[in-house]
């Protein structure tokens, strides 16, 4: 049920089917199915006790590479408890590949980098690194969840966004492009699924909830918690077009948009690069995102179709 991690049982399992066992170190855990050579065990991170949380994830790290012979470690977006165990590994003779996809860095990527055996990401754009430690493998999204064949409704009236209840997501700019848009279509929709990554967000979330909750908004607008994964793809389908303005590394639910044959519009610089969409506003990123939805409610829908079908195929 995480928002940001539930398709990291896929990969597991994916994996498993490659080696003859698999530990599964994780920080959280909640319910699961994994192949019958997998083990999972949990350290039990507790966001905001870093010392306490570190501590445990060693015993049980250590615990590991003592009883089982370890050939390879994968850590999926774990930069900081790569850069604690990415010297041992090294010292030991145990390759260590850190998944990264975030645009910024930090001392732990650093660290992570220096000493394990290579980093792997979405996209070179996702990636702050260069060299040829650095592996760009694409998003590992099961497409054939995604591909069933779905028709486009024109004109675009419901609009979607999935994803974190975070700050970076811009969310204040979607709703106010969203609103600017309804003066062009009354009918416009606009449903935002998601909840807040961190404690330290709730409060932006709580907020921004309550802000755009009022009679002005209520009767077009809906905030809806976190899914369960294997509903995205039902909801993009019912959706006209999924709208994007995170400005970080490529998000894989708007590539999940695309691969359904949605309208995307998005002002994400990775997206936009893979998928040559030219940003030829010179404006704030508000604007910007309100010139590409215009353009895009306005436009000729055999046109958008074949759109859709170059960036599904790109996809």
């Amino acid at each position: 049920n995480s928002q940001v991690f539930s398709h990291q049982i896929e990969v597991v399992n994916f994996l498993a089917a490659n080696f003859d066992n698999v530990t599964v170190l994780t920080a959280y855990s909640g319910k699961f199915q994994v192949a019958e050579n997998v083990q999972v065990t949990c350290s039990n991170w507790v966001e905001g006790q870093r010392i306490k949380s570190l501590l445990r994830f060693y015993k049980r790290f250590f615990q590991i590479i003592s009883t089982r012979k370890i050939s390879a470690i994968f850590s999926h977006m774990t930069s900081v408890q790569s850069a604690f165990t990415a010297p041992i590994t090294r010292l030991m003779g145990i390759k260590h590949y850190l998944w990264y996809a975030h645009a910024s860095t930090n001392i732990y990527f650093r660290v992570s980098n220096l000493f394990g055996n290579g980093i792997i990401t979405s996209t070179s754009g996702s990636c702050p690194a260069k060299g040829n430690q650095i592996f760009p493998i694409g998003q590992a999204i099961d497409s054939t969840k995604f591909v069933k064949k779905s028709k486009s409704n024109f004109p675009l009236n419901k609009y979607v966004h999935i994803g974190r209840l975070d700050p970076s997501k811009n969310l204040e700019k979607i709703i106010n492009v969203a609103a600017n848009l309804r003066n062009q279509n009354p009918n416009i929709t606009l449903e935002i699924i998601g909840s807040p990554s961190s404690d330290k967000h709730k409060t932006y979330a709580k907020e921004l909830m309550a802000r755009f909750s009022s009679n002005n908004y209520s009767s077009w607008i809906k905030f809806t918690p976190k899914i369960n994964r294997d509903l995205i793809p039902q909801i993009l389908r019912e959706n006209d077009c999924f709208i994007h303005s995170f400005q970080g590394s490529l998000d894989k639910t708007v590539l999940e948009a695309t691969l359904c044959k949605r309208i995307v519009v998005s002002i994400n610089p990775e997206y936009m690069k893979e998928f040559s969409i030219q940003n030829d506003f010179n404006i704030n990123l508000e604007q910007s995102l309100f010139a590409h939805m215009l353009r895009a409610l306005r436009a000729n829908p055999e046109a958008l179709s074949k759109a859709l079908e170059l960036n599904f195929k790109i996809c």
